[in-house]
Formats: structure tokens, C-alpha cells, sequence
């Protein structure tokens, strides 16, 4: 069963959690720009197994926040496709809140 995990920074540039996520992981996040994703987003693995999707939560065409339910955290890490969904927050530490988790088979 693979979960979805949606998770929310309060403190630091998206940047700087990058760094953080980069060391507590032990990934290497690629730099992409989109328009689509709010400008420099950051993103590790691939669409058919376990993704991050690093990026701001401020939706480019509106400047409201992509998470409307969760506007008052700045970075949204996104963990797509995870096996490992207890690990991760785990190795995130308290930092990193959990703002969503869902179960697909």
C-alpha cells in the first residue's frame, strides 16, 4: 500500500528546507522552474515510484495559497508514492508537520 503524504514547514526559505530534507533523507533534490508549481520548486525520484515534490505555497496565478486549508505554512514537501510513509516523518522530525496522509492500493 503506497501513501501520499503532504507535509508543511512553518520557519525557513524553501531553500533552506530543501538542506534539511536533502541531510534528514539522504536525497538530492533537482531544481526545476514552473509556472505550473509556483516558480523554483525542487523535486527527487520519478513518476512511477516514491516522489518529492518541494515548492512554495503560493498558487502563481492567484496569490493565494495552493493549500487553502493549510495557508499558514509557507513550504509544502510533498512524498508521493511511499512505502515508507513512517520512516520519513520519522527522519523529518517535529519541524516537518504532517498535514495530510492517504492510503492508496
Amino acid at each position: 500500500m503506497a501513501a501520499y503524504d503532504l507535509y508543511g514547514v512553518k520557519g525557513g526559505t524553501i531553500f533552506e528546507v530543501r538542506l534539511k530534507v536533502e541531510e534528514s533523507l539522504n536525497v538530492f533534490f533537482e531544481e526545476r522552474e514552473s509556472t505550473y508549481q509556483g516558480g523554483v520548486y525542487y523535486r527527487f525520484g520519478d513518476d512511477e515510484s516514491e516522489k518529492f515534490v518541494l515548492k512554495v505555497n503560493v498558487d502563481p496565478f492567484d496569490g493565494e495559497a495552493v493549500e487553502q486549508e493549510f495557508s499558514e505554512y509557507p513550504v509544502l514537501i510533498y512524498v508521493d508514492m511511499t512505502t515508507r510513509s513512517e520512516e520519513i516523518r520519522r527522519l523529518l522530525g517535529v519541524e516537518f508537520c504532517l498535514l495530510r496522509h492517504e492510503l492508496y492500493d
